[in-house]
């Protein structure tokens, strides 16, 4: 490996039945990976990492490992199936665990080869029609710049697979545009290779990536994290928004970011973030937090836009990165600033003890019983059956028997899942003493599926009793049409 005992990027060309693959094209292949690793490492230079880059394998001259994986079927079946790429490159290095050398793994393909242009979890794809670099004249510090077809998408997608989300450039980056946004196509125009970049929040991330590091620890293990609390205030006297708080975590925190995405939210591609390094407080795994955002920073042109989705998320040492919270706000592009209702007070919920309750649903699955909804692990979830149509099944019903009678304010939901899918949209809360006669407490509309993550339905006033029921006729779906449901855990505001 080039970056001294580092994880290294599986290289890989990935061959259909019906293409070829000439030396010149692996050594060109070679040629863009040893630039891009350069890139990436100016990169993270740039933003105070030092010269830090993913690993690469290379030979006694230089040239990076390439390794060719022969597919099963011809171009014309992987244009149409192109998830089969990932799948035939996995199984080569199930059969070969000797030459994977980290989780993350590059595919390449010449045009038409059926290789897809994405990203996929710590996989990544990309095509190019002859991969030979040029000089486009322009240079970053010492580093001269190169081009080849397709490039910036090569460079983009790449970022997928060593853990990139998309993001955008604050208004005060511009004219630099983020590589993670459309720096993809920006790169590629004469004269303008010289203004993508990678944004702080890329190479926070970058610098926990486990190809960027050296093989003394395991990536990637899960851990037990904890938003404590926060605060988001308008401090119209410095024009800037202030976020503050605290987060736990059993795994040392490196950096918070704040995501600020334009609806429609179309991928991430006009996320804004702002970044900043954790302090450990004095107390045992906490962290905090402070970041100041220049009202104007979430202007930077290319959107118009008046919904933004806020998000908070967290870098661990060990290269997870976690999503901890998310709502939306409104912004007066007139002014320009964000609207009132960005500001925000969070203050963790503290589950009660419900080992006495018993809880049933109108429809469970196997591996994720309604009983996951009461155990105080926010790693497991209760999830309706599926596919579930409420037209056709009715709605959701969810009934708590908590064993003996209690005085309580409201019911606490969380539904936390990835992707977002499947929440609480509009729910009606009753009471009972007996479990056959029900009264109505009232029904909400939860505004939004960013706020349906976690909602807090308080009453009017306390009520007492022994059951609740729960019955959901409207849930949130990011995608399809499905109206399944999932919740992480229910409890009662006491």
């Amino acid at each position: 490996v080039n970056k001294n005992n580092q994880y290294a990027l599986n290289v890989v060309i990935f061959k259909p039945t019906d293409g070829t693959i000439e030396e010149d094209m692996v050594d060109n292949v070679s040629n863009v990976m040893l630039y891009v690793q350069k890139w990436y490492e100016k990169q993270m230079e740039l933003n105070g990492y030092g010269k830090k880059t993913f690993g690469l394998v290379t030979n006694q001259q230089g040239k990076a490992k390439v390794t060719i994986v022969d597919g099963l079927e011809p171009s014309t079946y992987y244009a149409d199936n192109s998830r089969d790429v990932n799948k035939e490159v996995n199984q080569y290095f199930d059969d070969n665990p000797d030459e994977k050398m980290s989780n993350h793994t590059f595919v390449l393909g010449k045009k038409d080869s059926g290789v897809p242009f994405y990203g996929l979890g710590k996989n990544a794809f990309a095509t190019s029609s002859d991969f030979v670099l040029t000089s486009t004249g322009e240079f970053i510090g010492d580093l001269e710049l190169m081009i080849c077809d397709k490039l910036g998408g090569i460079m983009h997608e790449l970022g997928h697979g060593l853990n990139l989300p998309h993001c955008a450039h604050k208004a005060s980056d511009l004219p630099k545009i983020a590589l993670m946004s459309f720096g993809n196509h920006t790169y590629q125009k004469d004269g303008k290779s010289s203004l993508v970049f990678l944004t702080a929040s890329d190479c926070a991330i970058l610098n926990v990536s486990e190809t960027f590091n050296k093989k003394d620890k395991l990536y990637y293990d899960a851990a037990e994290i904890k938003l404590e609390s926060f605060s988001v205030q308008k401090d119209n006297a410095k024009q800037a928004t202030i976020v503050q708080g605290f987060l736990t975590s059993n795994v040392k925190a490196n950096h918070f970011y704040v995501g600020h995405n334009g609806y429609p939210l179309e991928g991430g591609y006009d996320n804004i973030t702002f970044t900043t390094p954790l302090s450990a407080t004095n107390k045992e795994n906490e962290f905090s937090f402070s970041l100041e955002m220049p009202y104007t920073d979430i202007f930077n042109g290319f959107q118009a836009k008046d919904i933004f989705e806020l998000s908070l998320v967290v870098v661990l040492d060990n290269g997870l990165k976690s999503i901890l919270y998310k709502y939306d706000y409104t912004i007066d592009a007139l002014s320009p600033e964000p609207n009132e209702d960005i500001e925000k007070e969070y203050e963790a919920f503290v589950l009660s003890d419900r080992s006495e309750w018993v809880i049933t649903a109108n429809t469970n699955t196997t591996s994720n019983p309604a009983a996951q909804m009461l155990d105080g692990n926010l790693d497991t979830y209760w999830h309706s059956i599926w596919p579930y149509v409420i037209a056709d099944k009715g709605a959701h019903v969810i009934t708590i028997d908590m064993s003996e009678a209690k005085t309580f304010e409201g019911v606490y939901l969380l539904s936390d899942r990835s992707g977002g899918q499947f929440r609480p949209k509009h729910v009606i809360l009753e009471t009972s003493n007996d479990g056959s006669t029900w009264n109505n407490v009232q029904q909400n509309t939860i505004a939004t599926i960013g706020e349906a993550r976690e909602v807090m339905l308080n009453f009017d006033t306390t009520v007492t009793s022994q059951y609740l029921r729960l019955t959901i006729d409207e849930v949130y779906v990011s995608s399809g049409t499905e109206e399944n449901l999932i919740f992480t855990e229910v409890d009662i505001i006491e």
